[in-house]
């Protein structure tokens, strides 16, 4: 048997959408957070046994690709199953539906670890677990494969000062209610500090985020790869930083770095494929010749 497990259903409410006119990518990667209790509860794994017995799972990597919009007052749900169960991390599937029209909205493919609590370190997966998943496991639908970023990929462990003269987009620290019952920070606020940042990103690029409205122009996301490095927990400051690493046709591609201001330490990356939309047509638009060539000069390789 290989089936999809229910795990998310709900309506996109009007605080969840962005100045584009559609649900923030954040939200979209709390869909997949809620899913993913779901998905451990079938798996023998409940809340309560996990708390229990000093467990907790955590998110280490998530690749999503956006497929189609959501808008205020959609209705959508979400449906989900492992792909792979290895020693100590497993690889699960959640595709994002809008209710109505049954079309994909997103898919989201996600590694997470089964953590002990008290040591700080992954632990392998009960038997009991890995039986109940093994009617599920199959390899992933070919609309949820990676287009212009690669899964499982690790961008360089930088500090803070070896980022120096990238582009500073979030500084701030993490309250208490954007942790998670294991502890810290929901995965749900990674995402958000790199779209709320995006603006200084796009800004210090040349595009001025209101001239931009004024021509009907906004800025989208269509791929992101998030790595999630070292734990975040409550009280922590933070400082994201930015970097143009690719231009090519109608896409740049973004590389995000988020550290810990006290230690300088990284604690998670994001590399994200992104392009301009038409506010009225709802699609994709091209860089003016212009636009292009005071890009260039802003991409770089990083080692």
């Amino acid at each position: 048997m290989t089936d999809f497990l229910d795990t998310f259903r709900g309506t996109v409410n009007t605080w969840e959408c962005d100045d584009v006119g559609h649900m923030n990518v954040q939200f979209y990667v709390a869909r997949a957070s809620d899913a993913a209790f779901y998905l451990r509860h079938a798996l023998g794994l409940s809340p309560s046994r996990v708390r229990a017995e000093g467990r907790a799972m955590i998110a280490l990597e998530e690749h999503i690709r956006f497929h189609r919009e959501l808008r205020a007052g959609d209705i959508m749900h979400m449906r989900s199953r492992p792909v792979e169960l290895r020693d100590r991390t497993m690889v699960s599937f959640h595709e994002l539906f809008n209710s109505a029209t049954g079309e994909t909205s997103a898919t989201v493919v996600a590694v997470s670890g089964h953590f002990d609590l008290e040591k700080r370190k992954l632990i392998p997966w009960p038997d009991d677990a890995r039986a109940l998943a093994a009617p599920f496991l199959a390899p992933l639908p070919a609309h949820a494969e990676p287009r212009g970023v690669e899964r499982e990929k690790r961008l360089p462990d930088l500090t803070l000062a070896e980022a120096g003269d990238f582009i500073e987009i979030y500084r701030g620290a993490v309250m208490p209610w954007e942790c998670d019952d294991f502890g810290h920070m929901n995965s749900r606020f990674y995402m958000a500090r790199f779209s709320d940042g995006a603006g200084h990103l796009w800004q210090a690029l040349g595009f001025d985020k209101r001239t931009m409205q004024e021509k009907r122009r906004g800025t989208v996301v269509l791929e992101i790869r998030l790595n999630y490095v070292r734990e975040v927990r409550s009280g922590a400051m933070l400082v994201a930083k930015s970097t143009l690493t690719g231009l090519e046709g109608k896409t740049l591609t973004f590389t995000h770095f988020m550290f810990d201001a006290e230690t300088g330490a990284l604690v998670a990356t994001g590399e994200a494929i992104a392009v301009l939309l038409d506010l009225d047509a709802r699609k994709t638009v091209a860089f003016t010749e212009e636009e292009r060539a005071s890009l260039a000069p802003h991409v770089r390789a990083l080692a």
